[in-house]
């Protein structure tokens, strides 16, 4: 698509064009967003594009300036909401579906669209004092209101006096109104219609929606299994989905869910704890989980925290120390996370549980010589190294060990 627009200079662009003046809220921030050396796409006259016209941010270039009206057959799409390239159209703009998150855009005259209007979060800027026409318009935590709209079945604008719809932010759902216009019934959140026109697709008229068009929309977003219809999310389906992301785990129907597979997912992945209904989690299932990743104030009931939960836990991942309240700290769980890692925050946890940090470090050092390079990372001190030496210094490991460290021990020495 690239080939039929010419490239130009940031100068040109303001020369010929006034861009410094016709994008951002004013000159200066145009100065402090735009670099001095970037350039710009410029199409001279009417642009036609037969496919999507993809807003992607590309270093090359900071936006496209098209001199007359623009006619895109597909999408316009900028999904990125933080930001993207800017387009300064002189002309009217006409597509299937606009959809501008981050991406300045003014365009001089009218828009219309064949099926939806979306302006989705607050990074983007927008001025364009013509009309809005489209079935649908969306104004989605972003700052604009249209001076001018014919907006046939369902518009939406916080920030519009005119708005009269309503979206429920408690369970993210969007009114009947809107629902009674779409293609795709299980579509419910503002963000669902997003992926979906992002995709390039019509959302207002009818499409086949069979199991090959699902598998591209899961395997390419997860949360997507949630809209597959009931007949298609079979175990098999959902497995294969679960494979890319745990926590599509969260979208399973829950007659799927049986002992047996739950003691399948956690042995892959602990994390899948989380999503299991509680009639099915056992002890002996937390200790799997903790052992294949689980996260223990995330996944792992309280109910079930017990000292050898709490070691199988430290022993994979010692930084989960942090989550472990201190009421279930104890010496010996001290004693297993220095041995497990690195031990940095063993003076604010022996603190937090009332434990002798220098009886925690005693035990690490009387339980092996394996452990004494833990000391010397992290703990050492002339009366350590001694204490070490005497239980060790006669043992061929030492000499390795001492070789290892040389340089610290030089500066206790």
């Amino acid at each position: 698509m690239k080939t039929i627009f010419e490239m130009i200079t940031l100068k040109d662009a303001i020369a010929l064009y006034s861009i410094d003046e016709h994008m951002y809220e004013s000159r200066e921030m145009f100065e402090d967003q735009v670099e001095t050396d970037t350039q710009f796409y410029l199409h001279k006259g009417d642009l036609v594009l037969d496919d999507h016209f993809m807003m992607e941010y590309d270093q090359e270039i900071h936006g496209y300036i098209i001199e007359g009206n623009l006619r895109v057959n597909g999408n316009i799409i900028n999904e990125e909401g933080d930001y993207g390239p800017c387009l300064y159209v002189k002309g009217n703009v006409e597509c299937r579906s606009l959809l501008i998150g981050g991406s300045p855009t003014h365009i001089e005259s009218n828009v219309t669209a064949e099926e939806v209007i979306m302006l989705h979060y607050n990074h983007g800027w927008m001025k364009c004092p013509g009309v809005f026409t489209a079935p649908v318009m969306i104004v989605e935590d972003y700052h604009f209101i249209p001076a001018h709209k014919n907006i046939s079945g369902y518009y939406y604008n916080a920030e519009d006096p005119a708005n009269t719809e309503e979206y429920d932010f408690d369970n993210d759902t969007f009114s009947s109104g809107l629902k009674a216009l779409l293609d795709n019934k299980l579509t419910t959140t503002f963000e669902e219609l997003r992926y979906d026109l992002a995709a390039g697709e019509y959302v207002l008229q009818p499409s086949q929606r069979d199991i090959h068009y699902w598998t591209q929309k899961v395997n390419h977003n997860y949360r997507d299994l949630e809209r597959v219809p009931p007949e298609m999310r079979t175990l098999e389906f959902c497995m294969q989905v679960a494979e890319k992301s745990i926590f599509a785990l969260e979208h399973f129907p829950p007659a799927l869910f049986t002992p047996e597979l739950a003691d399948q997912i956690v042995s892959k992945n602990g994390m899948a704890l989380r999503f299991i209904p509680e009639s099915l989690i056992t002890r002996e299932l937390c200790y799997k989980a903790a052992a294949t990743g689980a996260i223990i104030d995330q996944d792992i009931p309280e109910r079930f925290y017990d000292a050898t939960l709490f070691q199988v836990l430290i022993r994979r991942d010692d930084w989960q120390m942090a989550r472990i309240p201190p009421a279930y700290i104890t010496e010996d769980l001290l004693v297993l996370y220095v041995q497990s890692g690195n031990g940095g925050w063993l003076e604010k946890y022996c603190k937090l549980a009332g434990v002798s940090k220098e009886h925690v470090l005693q035990r690490v050092i009387d339980s092996g010589i394996e452990y004494v390079g833990n000391i010397f990372s992290w703990f050492l001190t002339e009366e350590r190294y001694a204490y070490c030496k005497s239980k060790y210094g006669h043992t061929k490991e030492w000499a390795e060990i001492t070789e290892k460290y040389r340089k610290k021990l030089e500066r206790i020495q």
